[in-house]
C-alpha cells in the first residue's frame, strides 16, 4: 500500500513539473468591446447588407491565422461600398479567435474595416455582422441607407490596390512600347 502511494506521488509530481516546464502555446481568447450601432457606423470603413455570392478558400496567413475572402451582392449602403459586390476577408478560425463565418446565399448586415497592412476590407466576430434575419433593431437604428445597383459603381469593387489612373499609366506605357518596336523593326527593315 505504502509503496503505491509512493508510485503514485511520483508519477503525479513528473506530470505536473512536465506541465509547468512545457506548458504547451499561449491561447488568447477573442475579447470584444461592445460598441452600439451608431459607434460601428462612425468607426467602420464600409457598412453595408447584402448576401454571400462567393466563398473563397480559407488561406493561412503568416500574422493572422486563417482567412477567407467572402464576395458579397450588396443591396443597401450606409459607407464605405463603390461596387454592387464587395470582397470581404474575414478571420475564419473559431470564435475563441475572434474568427466568423459566413454562409453562401445568406444575407447579411456587414461592418468592415480597411486593414493597415493589405488595404482590403476585413472584418471578425467583434465587427457586430448580423444575419439579415436578426438584423432588425440594427436596421431600425442605422436609419435609411442607400439601394446599390452596379448602374451606380459597377460590378465587382477594385480590390487589387491600384486605382484607375495607374491602370491608363501603365496601358499607355504598354502602346508606346508597342509603337517603337515596331518604328525599330520597320527602320531595320529599310536599311537592309
Amino acid at each position: 500500500m505504502k509503496r503505491r502511494l509512493v508510485v503514485f506521488i511520483s508519477v503525479l509530481l513528473l506530470v505536473t513539473s512536465g506541465l509547468a516546464l512545457f506548458p504547451g502555446e499561449k491561447v488568447y481568447a477573442c475579447s470584444c468591446v461592445e460598441s452600439d450601432v451608431q459607434k460601428r457606423l462612425e468607426t467602420y470603413t464600409a457598412v453595408f447588407t447584402g448576401e454571400v455570392v462567393k466563398k473563397g478558400p480559407s488561406q493561412q496567413s503568416k500574422n493572422d491565422g486563417l482567412l477567407t475572402e467572402y464576395t458579397f451582392d450588396v443591396d443597401t449602403a450606409w459607407k464605405g461600398v463603390d461596387a454592387k459586390k464587395m470582397k470581404i476577408i474575414a478571420s475564419d478560425g473559431g470564435s475563441e479567435s475572434c474568427g466568423i463565418q459566413f454562409e453562401k446565399n445568406h444575407s447579411y448586415l456587414i461592418y468592415a474595416y480597411q486593414y493597415e497592412v493589405d488595404h482590403k476590407l476585413h472584418t471578425n466576430l467583434c465587427s457586430g455582422n448580423i444575419l439579415m434575419e436578426q438584423a432588425g433593431n440594427d436596421l431600425k437604428l442605422l436609419g435609411a441607407g442607400k439601394v446599390v445597383s452596379k448602374e451606380d459603381f459597377g460590378e465587382t469593387s477594385n480590390d487589387g490596390g491600384r486605382s484607375v489612373p495607374f491602370d491608363l499609366i501603365l496601358y499607355g506605357a504598354v502602346i508606346l512600347l508597342a509603337a517603337l518596336a515596331v518604328v525599330w523593326f520597320w527602320r531595320q527593315k529599310k536599311r537592309i
